[in-house]
C-alpha cells in the first residue's frame, strides 16, 4: 500500500507541475504579446506573491476543517475550469482578455495555494512519516523533470495549437491528476483533534489566531521561517540571473537554456538521493553548512566572468538549494501536528514571500544603476551569514535527524 501511494502522490505531483509550467509560460508570453509591456508581465510575479500573502493564511484554515484530498481536489476542478474559461474568452475575442487573464492569475495561485499545502498535510496519512523524506525527494526529482519538460515544450505547443489549445492541454493534464488522487488510500488514522476541529468550526479568524499562536509556540519552526525569511534577501539578486548570465557571462539565450536545464538535471539527482542523504546528518548542522558553501557559490557566481565556471558555481548553488527545500518541507511535516498543518503551512508561505515583491523590485533599480555582480556579491555574503545561525542557535542545533527507511 505505501508504494502504491507513493506511486501515486508522486505522478500526481508530476502531472501538477506539468500543467502549472505550461499554464506559467503561456501566460506571461500572451500577455507579453498583448500589452507589449515588461512591466506587465513582471507584474505576474507580484500579483503571485501578493496572492501568497493576503489569502494563502484563510486558505490553510479551510484545508485544516477539511480532507487533504478533498482540497486537492477542489483546486484541481477550479484550475480546470480556469482553462476551459479563459479558451471561451479567447475564442470570443473579448476585449477585456487581459483583465481575465490577470484574474486567471490570481485564482490559478489560489488553487495552488490548496493544493501544496493539502499534499503536505496528506502525506504522512498516505505513507507514513519515516517515508516523508524519501518522498518528497522523490516529488522535487519529479518536479524537476515536469518542470524542466514544461519549460521544454510549452513554445512548441503554443506555435502549434495557440493558446486555446494550451489552456485545454492545461486543463487536461489537471483533470488526469485528480484522477490519480482519487485512487490514493489513507493508511492512517486522523488524530481526534482533528475530528474535533471538523465538528465545532469556529470562526475564521479564532481559527487563523490558533494557526498563528501554534506557529509562535514551536519556537524551532518559528525560527525556520524567519531563517527562510532572512535567506529570501537574495531575491534582490536571484531574479536577476538572466542579466548577469548575459551582461556579465556574455553568453546567448541558447547558453541560459543550458544553465537552467542542467540545473533542472542535477535537481532531478538530489531529489532521488535525498533520502538516502538527508537522515544521516542532524538538521541544523546540515542547514548551516549548506547555506555557507552556497554563500560562497552566489559570491563566485559574482566574481567570475566566465560562463562555464559560472554554470559550475550556479549548480552548486541549485543542489544545495534543492536539498534544502527537501529538508525544510520535511521538518515543516514532521515538526507540525496534523490539526494545524494546513495553516501553518500557508502561514509560512506568506511570511517567507512578504519581501519578495519589494526586493525584486529593489533588485532592478540597484541593477540600472550599478554592475550587477555587487548584487551576488551581497547576496552571496548575507547567505553565508545566515549560515552561521543554525550552527550557533540552541533549538535549531538540537532538531533530531528525520526519520531513515532502514
Amino acid at each position: 500500500m505505501f508504494k502504491r501511494n507513493m506511486s501515486l502522490i508522486v505522478s500526481n505531483q508530476f502531472f501538477t507541475v506539468l500543467a502549472d509550467s505550461i499554464f506559467d509560460l503561456a501566460i506571461l508570453w500572451y500577455v507579453y504579446q498583448l500589452t507589449d509591456s515588461a512591466l506587465s508581465a513582471a507584474a505576474i510575479t507580484a500579483i503571485t506573491s501578493l496572492t501568497r500573502i493576503l489569502v494563502g493564511p484563510f486558505i490553510g484554515v479551510f484545508i485544516d476543517r477539511t480532507e487533504p484530498k478533498t482540497s486537492m481536489q477542489i483546486g484541481y476542478a477550479l484550475m480546470i475550469g480556469i482553462g476551459i474559461f479563459l479558451s471561451i474568452f479567447y475564442a470570443l475575442q473579448i476585449n477585456i482578455l487581459i483583465a481575465f487573464i490577470y484574474v486567471a492569475i490570481i485564482l490559478q495561485h489560489i488553487c495552488m495555494i490548496f493544493i501544496e499545502p493539502a499534499k503536505n498535510k496528506l502525506l504522512p496519512r498516505i505513507v507514513g512519516e519515516k517515508r516523508i523524506v524519501q518522498v518528497n525527494g522523490y516529488i522535487t526529482s519529479t518536479s524537476q523533470t515536469s518542470e524542466l519538460i514544461g519549460q521544454s515544450i510549452s513554445g512548441f505547443v503554443i506555435g502549434m495549437i495557440g493558446f486555446v489549445g494550451v489552456m485545454l492541454t492545461h486543463s487536461a493534464v489537471y483533470l488526469l491528476a485528480s484522477i490519480l488522487l482519487i485512487f490514493v488510500i489513507n493508511i492512517t488514522n486522523v488524530s481526534s483533534e482533528v475530528k474535533n476541529m471538523e465538528e465545532t468550526k469556529p470562526t475564521v479568524w479564532k481559527d487563523l489566531k490558533v494557526g498563528f499562536s501554534a506557529l509562535k509556540k514551536n519556537k524551532t519552526v518559528f525560527k525556520l521561517i524567519f531563517l527562510v525569511m532572512a535567506v529570501n534577501v537574495t531575491t534582490i539578486a536571484g531574479s536577476l540571473m538572466v542579466v548577469l548570465v548575459s551582461d556579465q557571462y556574455g553568453a546567448n539565450a541558447i547558453q541560459y537554456g543550458f544553465m537552467n536545464a542542467s540545473a533542472a538535471g542535477v535537481g532531478i539527482l538530489i531529489g532521488l538521493v535525498a533520502g538516502k542523504f538527508l537522515p544521516l546528518v542532524k538538521p541544523g548542522l546540515l542547514i548551516g553548512a549548506e547555506f555557507i558553501i552556497g554563500g560562497v557559490a552566489f559570491i563566485g557566481m559574482g566574481l567570475t566572468t566566465n560562463y562555464y565556471i559560472g554554470v559550475v558555481f550556479f549548480l552548486i548553488m541549485t543542489a544545495l538549494t534543492v536539498l534544502v527545500n527537501i529538508l525544510f518541507a520535511s521538518l515543516l511535516i514532521l515538526l507540525v501536528k496534523d490539526d494545524v498543518r494546513g495553516r501553518v503551512f500557508t502561514l509560512v508561505g506568506a511570511l517567507s514571500n512578504f519581501l519578495m515583491p519589494p526586493l525584486a523590485l529593489a533588485g532592478g533599480y540597484v541593477a540600472d544603476l550599478f554592475d550587477v555582480s555587487y548584487l551576488f556579491l551581497f547576496a552571496g555574503g548575507w547567505i553565508a551569514i545566515c549560515g552561521l545561525v543554525p550552527l550557533i542557535d540552541r533549538d535549531l542545533r538540537s532538531i533530531e535527524k528525520v526519520p531513515s527507511i532502514k
